[in-house]
């Protein structure tokens, strides 16, 4: 039988050495440790009730509102959200309202600087009275052309014209439909 005191030496080395191996080898690294508390699908912040604009040489040339905007940036894809939908109104020189454009649901694209507008998504151009509504729309800021591959009604002052996917520029003054459908009027000249 060993006696009573080596017993309590070879605890007291066992614990000795578990905890040090324990000290030694646990170190806390910023990286791993964001790694396990950060999550990315998680928002970085949120504004309610946003009124926002843009403008360029000191001109305001776009204003969006919003009831609710979540942004997210922590993952590879960093976008703002719209849960609730935008209203959008573009500006002419003169600070008059050309154009507006609604959805029910949006996202933004910060690296791409493009927007999706989803869910009854209405376009139109205050000055020559046209009207255009899709279920998607893509806003390109870069090229500043708004366009879709969906479906589109447009309503102009003469006839309303469908299709499949559309182009325009952004303040929706000058478009076109991709693949038109339907009956349309073409005026003798």
């Amino acid at each position: 039988m060993a006696p009573i005191k080596t017993i309590k030496n070879n605890i007291n080395i066992v614990l000795i050495i578990l905890i040090s191996t324990i000290l030694f080898c646990c170190k806390n690294d910023i990286e791993e440790v964001n790694k396990l508390t950060v999550s990315n699908d998680r928002p970085s912040f949120q504004v309610i009730d946003l009124e926002t604009s843009f403008s360029d040489s000191g001109q305001v040339k776009v204003k969006i509102f919003a009831p609710e905007l979540v942004r997210y940036e922590r993952g590879e894809l960093q976008y703002d959200e719209y849960p609730e939908g935008v209203n959008v109104e573009f500006y002419n020189s003169g600070m008059e309202v050309t154009g507006t454009l609604r959805c029910n649901y949006a996202r933004y694209l910060i690296k791409e600087e493009r927007w999706e507008a989803k869910s009854d998504v209405e376009v139109n151009n205050t000055e020559k009275d046209e009207r255009i509504n899709t279920e998607l729309l893509y806003w390109d800021i870069k090229k500043e052309l708004i366009y879709s591959d969906k479906f589109v009604r447009i309503t102009t002052a003469e006839e309303i014209l469908f299709g499949e996917g559309f182009e325009s520029n952004q303040d929706f003054s000058k478009w076109k439909i991709l693949k038109p459908t339907g009956t349309i009027n073409v005026k003798d000249e």
